[in-house]
């Protein structure tokens, strides 16, 4: 589901979720810590899914 809707959002005028942006220019900084810590904080997941997370965002450069 969320590749469908990375897929949707970069193919019509939706902006990004501002939490992901701000997310991309942590990881844009190395500071991938505070970004693991800050989806954590938002989203409620895991240290695990967490990371996962901006590993993946990480991967998609």
């Amino acid at each position: 589901m969320q590749y469908t809707l990375d897929h949707v959002t970069k193919h019509s005028e939706i902006p990004e979720n501002p939490l992901i942006e701000e997310l991309r220019k942590l990881i844009e900084e190395g500071q991938d810590v505070k970004a693991i810590k800050k989806v954590r904080e938002e989203w409620g997941l895991s240290l695990i899914e967490g990371k996962g997370y901006i590993d993946k965002l990480k991967s998609e450069k």
